[in-house]
């Protein structure tokens, strides 16, 4: 997680340089990464990815909320705010919300359906999802990751961390393994060498 926020411009670079699209982006603040083309899935849903307390539709302009045609002059424009919120719970199959009703109250697959909404709508380069699916159920899982692997047959360049084995080898074309803050080695595939992978994970290759 602490690389996540490292490449979303949450946490500072201490060593090394962090670049996108050949710009380094040490001193980035994370709005100017969303305004590159850069956006995160966060892994804490509730504490990190959405405000529970305003709406569904206020949640869906957090990262944008400051420019056309969600605002003019320092002044919200809530119709158009609304309509995207609308917009997304149909998109997203969003149950049991309705624009004005508050993030707080949905399900945990449903809150993930609109932060992932929300990221998705503002159309990036690169996405960074960091256990995109923990806690989710079978349903919300599967919608979650045919989304991932629709983008990424798109075009979007998806960086997934996640400790669910099974996910990353269903949807990931590489898989590059972190020990003890390392990188230890990278896999292409599918199919991908599981001894190797096993091997990587426990640090045989250092």
């Amino acid at each position: 997680e602490e690389l996540a926020e490292v490449l979303a411009g949450v946490r500072g670079v201490e060593s090394g340089e962090v670049t996108l699209q050949g710009v380094a982006q040490r001193s980035s603040h994370p709005r100017q990464l969303i305004e590159r083309g850069l956006v995160q899935i966060p892994a804490d849903r509730q504490a990190t990815g959405a405000i529970g307390e305003f709406s569904v539709a206020e949640n869906a302009v957090l990262p944008n909320y400051y420019r056309r045609p969600f605002a003019r002059f320092g002044v919200l424009n809530w119709r158009r705010i609304r309509e995207l919120g609308s917009r997304l719970i149909q998109e997203y199959d969003i149950r049991g919300a309705s624009p004005a009703s508050a993030a707080g109250w949905l399900s945990g697959g449903n809150l993930q359906k609109l932060i992932l909404a929300r990221q998705m709508n503002l159309g990036p380069r690169v996405l960074i999802a960091v256990q995109p699916t923990r806690g989710l159920d079978v349903g919300a899982t599967d919608f979650v990751h045919r989304r991932l692997v629709a983008h990424r047959d798109a075009g979007m360049a998806i960086l997934l961390i996640s400790t669910d084995l099974d996910e990353i080898l269903n949807l990931s074309d590489r898989i590059a393994v972190l020990f003890e803050g390392r990188i230890s080695g990278e896999l292409s595939g599918p199919p991908f060498d599981l001894d190797r992978l096993g091997m990587l994970m426990a640090g045989a290759d250092r």
